[in-house]
């Protein structure tokens, strides 16, 4: 059997959600920092536990305010999110607790989500309980430290998701 699922990406403008899902897709890791418009869409295929084929379409959203009329359209049908926050830029953890885990919420429901602590190579400007206070606030499965730039945890992030919505799904 294929599942076939959609997952959406999400976090503040610069905390690395398109880096996070090139280096997932292609395994590469660019410099250049390209804003993202509306959404972009991604599609690999997976095996879990060596048996399960998943087609994982992966819905990379625009962090940026001027979208957020249009956000709700990219979420529809969302089965999982993995939720980003920038370690050396604390205000995209509380931007995760004051808008985006409500935004998800209310367009999506209660979906497995991850929160992914990403830039986890560079100083970080937010202590470990404070990730935990955030997760515990936006609800989240499991908490996920990564580096997009060299790849620690990044296929961790995407499997465990994946994994958790196959579960729900059998």
């Amino acid at each position: 059997m294929v599942y076939r699922i959609k997952i959406i990406i999400i976090g503040e403008p610069g905390v690395g959600k398109t880096s996070l899902v090139k280096r997932f897709v292609s395994g590469r890791f660019t410099r250049d920092y390209r804003v993202s418009i509306g959404a972009n869409l991604f599609v690999k295929e997976l095996v879990l536990n060596s048996e399960i084929q998943v087609t994982i379409q992966i819905w990379d959203i625009a962090g940026q305010e001027k979208w957020v009329k249009m956000r709700h359209l990219y979420y529809k049908g969302a089965h999982g999110a993995l939720v980003v926050g920038d370690a050396t830029r604390g205000n995209t953890f509380k931007q995760l607790r004051e808008f985006w885990h409500p935004d998800l919420k209310q367009f999506c429901g209660k979906i497995p989500s991850i929160l992914v602590v990403n830039k986890v190579d560079l100083k970080p400007m937010i202590s470990n309980s404070e990730v935990e206070n955030i997760a515990q606030n936006i609800d989240v499965n499991e908490t996920i430290f990564t580096s997009a730039k060299n790849g620690q945890n990044v296929e961790k992030a995407f499997h465990k998701i994946a994994e958790e919505i196959v579960v729900r799904k059998k």
